[in-house]
């Protein structure tokens, strides 16, 4: 009775060294076959190589003897201004009005997320203004609730 802990130990013990030297047996096997994999993958790119070599001798054409002269503009033209973004009045929005109009009086939102609530389409929209943050929740493309846009018409 008292061998038989002993037992299952030792044979546990010699299960997981089994499995090592397993292991160890067949990464030394997969050794020389990636060595011929990357001989071959060498090969092949050299060969590609050469054929672009011999492509791009018979289209060449011989270098002029002479450096060609290049023409800067003395006066670089300043870039058009940006015009700065007209900030978004969220006071605008009100529930209850399409996504359509929201759009078009709010522009593309920064974020936002699409699901669905018991069958009903949830989209949140996440827009910035300034360093402030509205989040305008539409229920069937309809504007249900506006959040944040308190503290921009408080300012």
């Amino acid at each position: 009775m008292r061998l038989l802990p002993i037992l299952f130990l030792s044979v546990g013990t010699m299960l997981h060294g089994q499995a090592i030297i397993e292991y160890g047996a067949s990464a030394g096997r997969a050794g020389p076959a990636a060595a011929a994999i990357g001989k071959s993958v060498t090969k092949t790119i050299g060969q590609l190589d050469r054929t672009l070599a011999v492509a791009a001798g018979a289209d060449a054409k011989p270098l002029p003897t002479q450096p060609s002269t290049v023409v800067i503009p003395a006066v670089a033209s300043a870039p058009e201004p940006i015009a700065p973004a007209i900030p978004i009045d969220f006071a605008e929005i009100v529930t209850g009005m399409d996504k359509s109009d929201l759009l078009k009086k709010a522009g593309k939102p920064a974020m936002s997320l699409t699901s669905t609530e018991s069958s009903t389409l949830v989209e949140t929209l996440w827009y910035r203004s300034g360093e402030d943050r509205v989040t305008i929740i539409l229920r069937n493309g309809k504007v249900a609730r506006i959040s944040g846009a308190e503290k921009l018409s408080a300012k």
